[in-house]
């Protein structure tokens, strides 16, 4: 076995930032036009990840970040790609039991009086953030898990009255909880559409029994199908998190789950591949990604998108399809274009301007800092203007889709420009296809979605790879590829947004 670099921990996470390579422009193979197609073409060898991904980030977790707390005032102090407008994410860790395949920080169980401790917490951090935030509107609230749908009705409604006590929120703002099957009787439901919710988000996988019966799922079929038929009568914006790929399921698992919910009228559906090497706790992490049910997934994948097309259903993001009329998710769609996103909560994970940062993942610390008066941030990684840029770009592609004339108005940089020769390599290879001044991902692509976004990632970032020891880079696919192709600038990035 390959042992880990000095520098890199089991969880392939840097514990020491790598000194700056004095040579990397001398590795960062030059700009050369005439040889980015060859060069993407031979780089793209590997499969990096299953197909549809949802944890994903940019800039990639590949260097370390900054350590430490900052205030409010510091946090917001760069200037907004989204003036006057945010979002909030709070994480509620409680759930009944512990999903097999989870791997979210969350506590299975708990009692009243330590979810009590936990909401408390919450809102004194919300009241950190109230008097930076008192100027600008909150578009959309994303309560995740665990399940928050788990706490009690008292515990819902402190949460809910802090949110209205500290933020200022739009006539129409998107407010979404997440919830699973026995945890919304119908009391609850009235409760949550009183209090504001509009939009519900229930996980529940799979309608095949034998198949959660090996998940350490605990609920009744029927009960969940009743619940979901009050949820869409009570709510109405309710989307549904599906999951495909386990062990022994048939070819026809998804599809036959996503008729019988699309038969109960649900308006948004959510399809996630069970990711078997994320829940393997004892797999070897310094490996790149392999899927050995990588190409049997697509075409399980491909026959769903088919389907929930033919039923009226329009994508949104790569694997969330809803109908427009009755549903929304405007809350992710916003992430990808530099909206501010709030993180209350341990473990969250939040987006000021031009700096990401991520709640201490320990319980213990995070209440210290908030009884501290003290965010509980425990990093963040500072984004330079042409980062933020390339966050957009490289994000909206990985998901959706670029509007390279949008960018341009909003940041005063024409990014088509700034990569016409790696989008025309990219179309004559069939990975993108381009309308106008749109450019998506194409079928072909999706082998290499995590990565071939990436390529767009400015040379500048790219030169930090040749930081990293060299076993990480030839062992990780995005490392590899990245430096394999080289620059792919036909031209620098100067944004007219100091």
């Amino acid at each position: 076995m390959k042992q880990y670099h000095t520098n890199i921990n089991k969880r392939s996470r840097f514990t020491l930032t790598p000194e700056p390579d004095p040579a990397a422009a001398e590795h960062l193979a030059p700009f050369e036009p005439g040889q980015i197609k060859s060069r993407v073409e031979a780089a793209l060898t590997i499969q990096n990840d299953f197909f549809p991904c949802f944890d994903w980030t940019f800039p990639p977790p590949i260097t370390q970040r900054q350590t430490g707390t900052l205030s409010p005032g510091e946090l917001f102090q760069a200037p907004s790609a989204v003036p006057g407008r945010y979002s909030l994410y709070l994480h509620i860790p409680y759930c009944a039991t512990l999903c097999k395949f989870c791997y979210y920080p969350v506590m299975p169980g708990r009692a009243a009086d330590e979810m009590d401790d936990y909401v408390g917490h919450l809102l004194q951090e919300m009241a950190l953030y109230a008097d930076v935030l008192a100027d600008r509107k909150c578009e959309s609230v994303y309560i995740g898990g665990g399940t928050p749908t788990y706490l009690h009705e008292r515990q819902l409604t402190a949460l809910f009255e802090a949110l209205q006590r500290h933020f200022a929120f739009t006539p129409d703002a998107e407010i979404t909880i997440e919830s699973a099957p026995g945890t919304i009787p119908d009391a609850k439901l009235a409760l949550l559409r009183q209090l504001g919710v509009n939009r519900l988000s229930y996980g529940i996988q799979t309608l095949d029994t034998d198949l959660l019966a090996d998940l350490n799922r605990s609920y009744s079929v029927p009960a969940a199908l009743r619940e979901l038929e009050a949820a869409v009568a009570t709510i109405g914006n309710v989307n549904i998190d599906t999951m495909y790929g386990f062990e022994g399921e048939s070819d026809r698992a998804l599809l036959d789950t996503l008729e019988q919910f699309v038969s109960l009228g649900i308006p948004c559906v959510s399809i996630y591949s069970l990711d078997g090497q994320r829940c393997e706790r004892e797999r070897v992490r310094f490996a790149p990604s392999q899927d050995p049910m990588f190409d049997r997934k697509l075409v399980i994948f491909r026959a769903a998108r088919a389907y929930l097309h033919e039923q009226g259903f329009t994508p949104v993001l790569q694997n969330i399809f809803l109908k427009p009329d009755r549903a929304s998710y405007r809350h992710q769609l916003r992430r990808w274009e530099n909206l501010p996103l709030v993180a209350l909560g341990m473990g969250s994970m939040g987006y000021a301007p031009r700096r990401l940062y991520q709640n201490h993942l320990s319980l213990k610390n995070y209440y210290a800092a908030v009884e501290a008066g003290q965010l509980p941030i425990v990093e963040s990684e500072p984004l330079t203007a042409e980062l933020e840029i390339a966050r957009e770009m490289v994000s909206q592609l990985r998901f959706t889709q670029v509007d390279l004339a949008r960018v341009r108005d909003k940041y005063g940089v024409d990014v088509g420009a700034v990569f016409e020769d790696l989008i025309d390599a990219l179309v004559e290879l069939g990975y993108v296809e381009r309308r106008g001044d749109v450019i998506r991902l194409t079928n072909a692509a999706e082998p290499y979605n995590n990565i071939i976004p990436m390529l767009f990632a400015p040379n500048r970032f790219k030169e930090v790879i040749f930081a990293l020891p060299e076993e990480y880079r030839e062992n990780f696919p995005l490392p590899a590829v990245l430096a394999n192709v080289g620059a792919t600038q036909s031209r620098p990035i100067r944004a007219a947004r100091p």
